[in-house]
């Protein structure tokens, strides 16, 4: 998936109620992994591009959205 996509399902769970972000919490699980493979790439891909100002956005996005979606499922594995 690429990372729109992936920012999209974040959004999604973020603006859900408890009771469905319960239920998703598995995919929700893989999504994250998925963007922290892809905050690593986008790193690795850093170092050989010229055009440094736009990944280093990209990057800032994919890392600010992975905390968000982190906090919000430790929150919820604490509350219940």
């Amino acid at each position: 998936m690429r990372a729109p996509k992936l920012l999209k399902v974040v959004k999604r769970f973020l603006s859900a109620d408890k009771e469905k972000q319960y239920e998703h919490t598995k995919c929700f699980t893989d999504v994250l992994k998925k963007l922290k493979k892809k905050e690593h790439s986008l790193k690795n891909k850093l170092k050989n591009e010229k055009n440094r100002k736009q990944l280093k956005k990209e990057i800032a996005v994919v890392h600010a959205q992975r905390k968000k979606g982190i906090e919000a499922l430790k929150k919820l594995k604490k509350g219940n």
